[in-house]
């Protein structure tokens, strides 16, 4: 069953007893808890994104190459516009060692590129979901525990219910790492220490 952004917000609004208000409309709801929710949820739902590997937020893109890499690579391409964490370039084969790319500023700092020695590469990332009808139970579980620890000092005043929601949003995190791992039918792939890109 899909949920909204205003569930996502009752939940962690419950999770801080804070069920006083609830929201019913995040757009349009006025008011204190409504205004605090509107503040907060976008940037949580961003962070939790880019926190872990959700495979509904994993999108595969041909990327774009824009030229004038610097002299140590072959390709610039450039970053994608809805990617939250860029995770690797495709490869021919699961078996095929992992591509080194790195990411960093375009000349200008008007964006980010992706610096690569692979031509008509395929980028695979974490892209900015804002429908929560792709939402995973565990993602919404994790978010909402998240965005009550951003809610809390505002609402309740209570660090330490702060700092409880993000143990339980910690918790959450692993448990969705067990939960993708009993519903992937991957081996182990290859790895390296740049996979993920050079540090």
């Amino acid at each position: 069953m899909t949920v909204s952004k205003a569930q996502i917000c009752n939940l962690a609004l419950a999770h801080i007893n804070q069920t006083q208000t609830t929201v019913s409309n995040l757009d349009t709801d006025s008011g204190t808890t409504a205004s605090q929710c509107r503040i907060h949820y976008d940037v949580a739902r961003r962070f939790v994104l880019s926190d872990f590997t959700w495979s509904f937020a994993t999108k595969r893109v041909a990327l774009a190459d824009i030229g004038s890499p610097p002299p140590e690579w072959l390709y610039r391409y450039d970053y994608p516009s809805d990617c939250l964490k860029f995770m690797d370039i495709q490869r021919l084969t699961r078996t095929d060692l992992p591509i080194e790319f790195s990411v960093e500023a375009e000349a200008d700092g008007s964006g980010l590129s992706i610096l690569t020695d692979t031509d008509d590469a395929t980028g695979i990332y974490i892209f900015d979901v804002e429908n929560t009808s792709l939402f995973s139970p565990s993602f919404v579980t994790a978010l909402s525990w998240y965005l009550a620890s951003e809610l809390a000092p505002s609402l309740s005043g209570d660090i330490d219910l702060q700092q409880a929601a993000l143990t339980v949003y910690r918790q959450t995190i692993m448990a969705a790492q067990a939960i993708d791992s009993r519903q992937s039918g991957r081996g182990v792939e290859l790895d390296a220490p740049w996979e993920r890109g050079r540090a």
